[in-house]
């Protein structure tokens, strides 16, 4: 059914205000539940559920308001001390505040869906139908153990009827039954866990398509613009002087003016990116009921410890981050962490630790997820991956321990004996490489048996400026993407060695495989002699590669510019961008270079 709302402004606005509210529910849920002793926290619960019911119930949203009215209820009785908070209540309240998110996104799309609601409504009865008379015995002191509530956050007189009289509403009590004393926060037995929910369309609730500004950066950004004009006045006059004549100082003004524009255009640049960043708190936010839900399921008992959810990156790319992590978290809960008793077995704390960070490294952000739980298992992994058939016994005598587990990341491969709803079907690290190769990230993993493990992504802070090496093969000239590059090297030929028809590299104590670009892209060979080349390692994802070339020549900030849709499947490039001398040359798209490689020996190992 179509939504009927005169006022499209106000419609918005609750759109708007619900969202925010919903979006940050849930980990205030999952922080109450580990402190239900705090009543700041509690009270803003309730005022966050009330005020969705009230401006729900203003614009007429009739199954908001009753998902909603119940919810608030339990929490009512909840922030008076009447409930206990136990995990079976917040199980429920987790659901109603799923349904409600559904049910907003309904709103959000433009029509109201007649949906089920009675099943999540019937799990929060209980709660308010028991122990209906020591709610009322209660009632009295009910003052006393929030006297710093908000008048704001005051029940509802609807509400404050369904908690005085809740047996009128749903099941009558028992006649001449005994009044018992009351025992402090009686717990409740409620119904199992819910079955996790398929419709993902509540989960994310947020308008991607606008982002919010501070102010301040607004302020900057105008400040920088008005030092522009001031340069291309300048500029303007400095042409008019030299169009007459000119003088013996046009020189040097004109380099001056030049190093005031680079500075200028500089800064100008850095505010239009910050006005796209957004900090990956926005990421971060839902990761604590993903992993209390995961523990619950798991009968595992972890810490989820989350820093540097300020640092910001680019909108683009923490729209891209969020399957990623999720996979890491589930791989790390599933796989890394152990079960309680098998912690206190190995000597370790009942309870583990799950650390999620995030933070600037240059031109990159790095986030990490790291437990310590019992590790990789590089022997287990090697043959697991070749009962599976993904390598064979040659490549992996050639393999080394970092090779090893990389392996984790292939299709189809998976530790797990039997598939079951969280893992065991092969496809999650296979997501996160997919999704880390899209955005030219790279993964790192460092394992220690016994005592944990720790995924680094390293990722670019934005896809739209970037910074570059800029390399000549032959007599051409190619950017390689900063974020992509480990190191470089100078080598002579003599040191390449073949192996199974794929050119290699003895680096340290691994084996790195070659590519030529002059080969890749068919570059003419030029006329001057060359004992020595160069070789640039870059890594995507979990694959690391040396890019053959003739000579490196510098760095250099670019913007990335679309080749059409003509040329915009050229494997291997990712577009195009004007040097300052005004020629065009082509950015090499690293991960695209290793896809195409993998099926003619190119890459480590055959995908």
């Amino acid at each position: 059914m179509a939504i009927e709302c005169e006022d499209q402004e106000l419609l918005d606005g609750f759109l708007t205000e619900t969202a925010e509210l919903l979006e940050k529910l849930d980990d205030d849920l999952v922080a109450l539940e580990k402190t239900p002793s705090d009543a700041e926290l509690m009270n803003g619960i309730f005022r966050s559920i009330h005020t969705v019911k009230g401006a729900s119930s203003f614009l007429g949203f009739e199954l908001l308001v009753k998902v909603t009215h119940k919810t608030e209820d339990v929490l009512n009785r909840m922030r008076r001390g009447e409930l206990e908070v136990t995990p079976e209540v917040m199980d429920v309240i987790l659901e109603a505040v799923d349904l409600v998110k559904l049910l907003v996104s309904d709103i959000k799309g433009g029509d109201i869906v007649e949906r089920e609601i009675d099943g999540t409504v019937g799990k929060l009865l209980p709660f308010l139908s028991e122990n209906a008379k020591e709610a009322t015995v209660l009632k009295p002191s009910a003052t006393t153990v929030t006297p710093s509530a908000p008048a704001e956050a005051a029940p509802t007189p609807q509400a404050t009827e369904t908690e005085t009289h809740p047996s009128a509403e749903l099941s009558p009590a028992p006649e001449a039954a005994p009044v018992k004393a009351p025992e402090p926060a009686p717990r409740v037995q409620a119904p199992p866990p819910p079955a996790p929910r398929d419709d993902k369309k509540g989960d994310d609730l947020a308008d991607n398509t606008t982002v919010r500004v501070d102010v301040k950066r607004l302020d900057d950004l105008m400040n920088q613009v008005g030092e522009l004009v001031l340069e291309r006045n300048r500029m303007m006059q400095l042409n008019t002087d030299f169009n007459d004549g000119g003088d013996d100082t046009f020189g040097e003004e004109f380099g001056k003016l030049s190093k005031r524009i680079s500075f200028v255009t500089s800064e100008l640049q850095m505010q239009v990116l910050k006005m796209r960043m957004i900090p990956v708190e926005k990421v971060f936010k839902k990761f604590p009921r993903i992993v209390r839900n995961l523990a619950r399921d798991l009968g595992k008992e972890v810490d989820l410890l989350v820093f540097g959810e300020e640092t910001e990156l680019d909108r683009s790319v923490v729209d891209e981050i969020g399957d990623p992590l999720i996979h890491l978290i589930r791989n790390a809960m599933d796989h890394g962490l152990e079960t309680p008793d098998e912690r206190m077995a190995a000597g370790k704390p009942r309870k583990g630790t799950l650390i999620l960070s995030a933070a600037h490294e240059g031109n990159q952000i790095v986030i990490s997820i790291k437990d310590d739980g019992k590790g990789i298992d590089p022997e287990r992994i090697a043959r697991k991956a070749k009962e599976k058939g993904l390598v064979t016994d040659e490549q992996l005598a050639a393999m080394g321990q970092r090779e090893i587990l990389d392996l984790i990341f292939l299709p189809g491969f998976s530790t797990k004996e039997k598939a079951t709803d969280l893992s065991g079907r092969g496809v999650g690290m296979d997501v996160v490489r997919t999704n880390i190769k899209k955005l030219n990230g790279i993964i790192d993993i460092r394992s220690e048996l016994g005592q944990g493990s720790e995924f680094i992504l390293k990722l670019p802070l934005t896809l739209a400026i970037i910074q570059s090496l800029l390399v000549e093969v032959e007599d051409e000239t190619y950017s390689i993407p900063l974020a992509a590059v480990l190191e470089t090297l100078r080598v002579e030929e003599r040191e390449f060695h073949t192996i199974g028809g794929q050119e290699v590299l003895k680096l340290r104590d691994s084996v790195l495989p070659l590519m030529r670009l002059q080969k890749i892209f068919n570059v003419a060979p030029s006329e001057r002699s060359r004992v020595a080349c160069y070789v640039v390692v870059v890594g995507v994802a979990e694959k690391r590669v040396g890019l053959v070339v003739s000579r490196l020549l510098g760095q250099q900030e670019v913007a990335i510019k679309s080749l059409g849709k003509y040329l915009a499947n050229l494997p291997g490039i990712a577009g195009s961008t004007i040097l300052g001398d005004g020629r065009v040359t082509l950015i090499i798209d690293p991960a695209g270079l290793m896809e195409n490689s993998d099926g003619s020996g190119g890459g480590r190992i055959a995908a």
